[in-house]
């Protein structure tokens, strides 16, 4: 089970149609929902602060779903996962 975490299988373009689904659908959660207004009111409209605030919730909850399809639940999961649905787009699946 171990290896299945440390290389997640290929995800094909609608695997990765329903793994942005149920991400957008956990932004949407009431709970999520808070945690960005939280940091949102935290950056005060401001970029930097943004990048500090905002970013880190951001991830955490894209990391909430994409660990349920085999990607790390780190930074480098959650890049690997984007870099896979952007050079997917056109492909049949894609990958980490």
């Amino acid at each position: 089970m171990a290896s299945a975490a440390a290389q997640p299988a290929a995800l094909s373009a609608e695997q990765a149609k329903v793994v942005l689904a149920e991400v957008i659908q956990a932004f949407s959660a009431p709970e999520n929902a808070v945690r960005m207004d939280e940091a949102r009111d935290n950056a005060c409209n401001d970029m930097g602060k943004m990048l500090q605030f905002v970013l880190p919730v951001a991830t955490q909850i894209q990391q909430e779903v994409i660990k349920a399809y085999g990607f790390s639940c780190d930074g480098e999961g959650v890049r690997r996962g984007k870099a896979g649905v952007g050079s997917g787009e056109g492909a049949g699946s894609m990958g980490p």
